[in-house]
Parts: structure tokens; C-alpha cells; sequence
């Protein structure tokens, strides 16, 4: 089913990166963005690392790919890895803090567009009558869903589960600001 798939590839790119990150210690987050040198600390950037995740998300769920990778397992992995990849730049800014030290309201910001930017694809597959990928629109039919039908829900649950996600994230950074303004509330007094 599309539908699992699309919940394998959210899981892939939106648990495993963040999951990965927050399993390092400081001094291996330090250590990498050392030896990423200058070319990291420019593609970690939210300025960059938010477009070029946006980009590698609607990239690779286009049809020509997409369809592509499931008739190749070699070139489905590389979308996998692909996802994994661009999802520990996309949340680095975020999590790792170094070498940016971003600032609360800015990975608030960052995430709320992070979800707006993403959500049109599962809207997409939501909405769509026609099946996006040839490779599912062949499949032998599980669940008595259609085509469009597995699809559809498929859309749903990405939305669902990025919603999820991102409202998470962006719940915990709001937690976080409330002891700041306290505290910049009380040394004003």
C-alpha cells in the first residue's frame, strides 16, 4: 500500500533525524560541526537547510522518482539514505546548536514554516481523483482501497504525522520561551 509507504517515508524523515541528533552527545555534535568545516556550517544554516529539505521532500515523491525507486531496491535505499540525509541538516539548526546558536523564536518560526512549507504534499495526495504512481495504481489492491483510495489516506496520514511532529517540536520551544520572558520579565523589575 502507498499508505504504509508514505507513513515509512515521514517516519524516516521526521523521527530518525531528530532521534539521531538528540542520541549524540554535545561533544559529538561539536566534533561534527568542526569537521564539516565551513561547507556545514553554511548548509546547517535555517536559511539553507530549510529549503534544501523542502526541496529533497517534494523531489523525491515525485512520480518520475518515486515510481523509479520502487521498480529498484538500490535506488529506493538511496531515497531512504536521501531522506535521512536531509532530514539531519533540515533539524541540525534546531537540536544541535552548534555552530549556529539559533535563537528560540527563530526555530519556532523555522518549524511553523517547515510545516507549512511541507503539508502541500500530503494535501496533494489527499485531494487528488487520480493516482500519483504508476508502480501503486498496478499493485494487487489490500484493504479493498482503490488506487486513489490508498492514496487519499495515505495523504492523511503524512499530514497527520508531520502534524504531529512539528506541533511537538514548536509546543516545546513555546514551553521553553515562557522561563525566558519570566526571567527578562524579572530582571526589568
Amino acid at each position: 500500500l502507498l499508505l504504509i509507504h508514505l507513513l515509512q517515508n515521514v517516519m524516516i524523515a521526521d523521527w530518525a533525524p531528530p532521534l539521531i541528533l538528540l542520541g549524540l552527545a554535545p561533544a559529538m555534535r561539536g566534533a561534527i560541526a568542526r569537521r564539516g568545516g565551513p561547507a556545514f556550517a553554511w548548509i546547517t544554516r535555517p536559511k539553507i537547510a530549510l529549503p534544501a529539505w523542502l526541496v529533497a521532500w517534494y523531489g523525491i515523491h515525485l512520480a518520475v522518482f518515486y515510481d523509479f525507486a520502487l521498480r529498484n531496491p538500490w535506488a529506493l535505499n538511496i531515497e531512504h539514505a536521501l531522506l535521512v540525509a536531509v532530514g539531519l541538516l533540515f533539524w541540525w539548526p534546531v537540536l544541535a546548536g552548534e555552530p549556529h546558536d539559533v535563537s528560540v523564536p527563530l526555530k519556532i518560526g523555522y518549524l511553523g514554516a517547515a510545516f507549512v512549507g511541507s503539508v502541500f504534499l500530503g494535501l496533494g495526495l489527499t485531494f487528488s481523483e487520480t493516482p500519483f504512481y504508476d508502480f501503486y495504481a498496478e499493485a494487487p489492491r489490500l484493504w479493498g482501497l482503490s488506487p486513489s483510495q490508498d492514496q487519499n489516506f495515505g495523504g492523511i496520514l503524512m499530514n497527520v504525522e508531520q502534524a504531529a511532529v512539528f506541533l511537538a517540536a514548536i509546543l516545546y520551544f513555546v514551553l521553553r520561551l515562557i522561563p525566558e520572558e519570566d526571567e527578562h520579565t524579572s530582571t526589568r523589575a
